[in-house]
């Protein structure tokens, strides 16, 4: 998924701090295919999960996890457009389209 290419560190952390929840780091690096280390060096900020972790992280989620997955990345993405807006005061064709595409998706 290319969006996840875009995501903050801090959605990163989120998606596999929402994913401890229901297992150990243990469990979760067995799942992941990394080490524990790896798990709590995210944890710690010391590195963040790469576009693969995140994209294995969505396989491997319940369905209950993966629309909270969805509603990190949305709020991640959400937030990034609306600082970027405000930056650059920018309100054209490009702004109307993606209100277009939320409302649609609001309404089917």
């Amino acid at each position: 998924m290319r969006i996840i290419h875009n995501l903050s560190k801090e959605a990163r952390t989120r998606i596999i701090e929402l994913l401890l929840q229901k297992r150990s780091k243990r469990e979760l690096a067995e799942e992941l295919g990394l080490s524990p280390a790896a798990i709590t060096k995210f944890l710690n900020n010391t590195t963040h999960p790469s576009d693969e972790t995140i994209e294995k992280a969505f396989k491997i989620a319940t369905e209950r996890e993966k629309r909270e997955i969805i509603d990190i990345i949305l709020d991640d993405l959400l937030e990034s457009l609306e600082e970027f807006v405000e930056e650059t005061n920018v309100m054209g064709r490009k702004i109307l389209k993606i209100k277009k595409i939320i409302n649609s998706a609001m309404f089917s």
